[in-house]
């Protein structure tokens, strides 16, 4: 049995912000379930627990002096109690070893084709000097780097200048049976889609970036050519953004769409849609793609975000390009959709159990055997 640590900033057993968090959960309780000695540091925690200890040092990620502070404190706990392995998250000061779930900054302004965007970001002081930093921990170098999919990979080969060998995908997992431990097969589950319309479903808590105008704007285009359809949207500052409103009423969408505030049951709403719908510009992986399949919901996702790499056309959903003419690419996927109506619960299902959170914790067993 090994021993080894985690430094993280946020270490909790639900109510997750995100996909990130998860993953780590999930992994830490493997590691533990499988009889190694694991100790958790971290910047806040919701578990009170003899082998987690909350670093007294600020975790901001906008801030990179206060995170060199941070993780200068966690070498310090840490290098006393010699572990074999320290497992951090992202682009942070290298410990050891790390699990990348987000884009480099450089990437975001690399691809970024709005022209006055990439000049305002001579004026983002913050920003810049992030970018500074993520270049400078880089190079210092880690001993693996683990990323959550082939396109951020990419990035961190292309942006660094970092060898292909030296990092392992890993994709995230998922409980098989929805995070909420309702199984998709009982009638509970089966019963919610009672609608006439097909229903699409949109998890857009940054609205942009979720490609939440894209959707929209593909919206518009099939409401244009007179189909029936309905839209679930999760959206929590839908009240709060006007312009938002103004397109909903400007495409006349306002009888299609439902915007909904957050979801204390995200499993409930995959059931009350058809398919979900993952249109993002920037996405490293997009966990609710794989919690849609969990409960037998094909998607529709971008090829930005980085479980389309997990998607086989017509099995479990469908890829369109976003990158060029997306709303329209958008449009004939969901027609698609609209005009076939096809089943593919099974092989949502299949693909779920493909990806559970045990083959996660197999794989970076996997990958960090023989260091």
């Amino acid at each position: 049995m090994k021993k080894i640590a985690f430094i993280i900033r946020m270490y909790q057993e639900k109510n997750f912000h995100g996909g990130g968090e998860k993953l780590f959960y999930n992994l830490i309780k493997r590691f533990m379930d499988d009889g190694h000695n694991v100790q958790v540091y971290c910047g806040e925690s919701g578990i009170k627990a003899g082998n987690v200890r909350v670093i007294e040092e600020k975790y901001d990620h906008n801030d990179p002096v206060s995170m060199e502070k941070f993780y200068e404190e966690a070498k310090k706990q840490t290098g006393k109690e010699h572990y074999d392995f320290i497992i951090s998250e992202n682009i942070t000061p290298p410990v050891d070893i790390t699990f990348l779930q987000g884009h480099s900054l450089v990437n975001r302004l690399n691809k970024t084709k709005n022209l006055f965007e990439k000049f305002l970001y001579n004026f983002r002081k913050t920003k810049k000097q992030r970018i500074k930093y993520q270049e400078k921990w880089i190079k210092q170098g880690y001993r693996r780097i683990f990323t959550v999919s082939e396109l951020l990979k990419q990035d961190i080969v292309e942006n660094f200048n970092i060898a292909p060998a030296k990092i392992a995908v890993i994709y995230p997992g998922v409980d098989v049976f929805g995070h909420s431990g309702l199984d998709p097969e009982s009638p509970d589950m089966l019963n919610q889609v009672q609608h006439d319309n097909y229903t699409f479903g949109l998890l857009a808590p940054g609205f942009k970036i979720k490609g939440g105008f894209v959707f929209l704007r593909a919206l518009s285009i099939l409401k244009k050519q007179g189909y029936e359809f309905k839209a679930r949207i999760v959206y929590p500052k839908y009240k709060k953004n006007p312009g938002v409103k103004f397109l909903v009423n400007f495409y006349n969408l306002g009888d299609n769409i439902e915007f909904l505030g957050h979801q204390e049951d995200i499993t409930s709403f995959y059931g009350s849609v058809d398919c979900l719908v993952v249109p993002s510009l920037e996405d490293t992986f997009n966990l609710a793609a794989l919690e849609a399949m969990a409960c037998g919901k094909p998607v529709i996702i971008s090829n930005n975000a980085g479980a389309c790499e997990l998607v086989r056309e017509g099995v479990n959903g469908f890829v369109f390009d976003v990158k060029k003419n997306g709303p329209e690419n958008l449009a004939k996927r969901l027609l698609q959709f609209l005009e076939q109506k096809p089943d593919m619960t099974a092989g949502c299902r299949k693909t779920a159990e493909e990806y559970s959170w045990d083959r996660v914790y197999a794989r970076v067993l996997e990958g960090i055997a023989g260091m």
